[in-house]
């Protein structure tokens, strides 16, 4: 199948909140189960998964997935389990089993220029943040700043922000330096400059993050 924007976008959606599971069965039929589980935030990603993500596999695959809220912990959980797009994300690249520390863009997304907007987008509605940076006056330091924005990256897979970074690069973005926190992996734009020209190209269809950009 060849990939188009809106698949490099579900791709990109998949390396930010997806994974590939298979599991033994419950009941007493002999086998396994296999499906693909996106998590995220309810109150966040409804809107995104609902609207952006499930027509994209309605439209390629003919295969809408179920939507569900967990109460419990106010979370979501998009599930499929129709085996052409387990074929499809297997030829991509992905493997079954739990994401680990090296958890990358497939190659034939890296080739291809074109498919590059896209993924950033995929990635960042569902894996990425933008927030205002504050900071309180202190002794020495006369820098206020003033609804100061950040896009932010995150990942405890190295290989994946550094190739996030090269894309960024490659887009005109401008990310700062790759830095470690804790345990991850960070990257960040923070030229306000280059922060407009994300939200205008980027994050257009994401309802969340639009209003984070556009709180004062």
């Amino acid at each position: 199948m060849e990939i188009k924007e809106d698949l490099a976008e579900f791709i990109g959606a998949f390396v930010g909140d997806g994974c590939l599971s298979e599991y033994k069965r419950s009941d007493r039929k002999k086998g396994t189960i296999k499906e693909i589980v996106f998590t995220g935030a309810w109150k966040k990603d409804y809107q995104y998964y609902s609207e952006i993500i499930q027509p994209i596999l309605i439209k390629n695959f003919n295969i809408s997935g179920t939507i569900k809220h967990r109460k419990d912990d106010n979370s979501l959980r998009f599930r499929i389990f129709k085996q052409p797009i387990f074929l499809f994300l297997l030829d991509v690249g992905f493997k079954f089993g739990p994401k680990s520390n090296n958890v990358e863009i497939p190659k034939i997304i890296l080739d291809n220029d074109k498919l590059h907007k896209s993924l950033i987008r995929g990635l960042f509605n569902t894996d990425g943040t933008i927030y205002k940076r504050y900071s309180k006056k202190y002794a020495g330091h006369n820098k206020i700043y003033s609804n100061y924005k950040v896009i932010q990256f995150k990942s405890v897979s190295q290989k994946l922000i550094e190739q996030v970074h090269d894309i960024l690069l490659n887009l005109k973005l401008n990310p700062n330096n790759i830095i470690k926190t804790d345990n991850a992996w960070v990257c960040r734009i923070t030229s306000q400059k280059e922060v407009n020209q994300f939200v205008r190209e980027i994050i257009t269809n994401h309802t969340y993050h639009m209003n984070r950009f556009l709180q004062e």
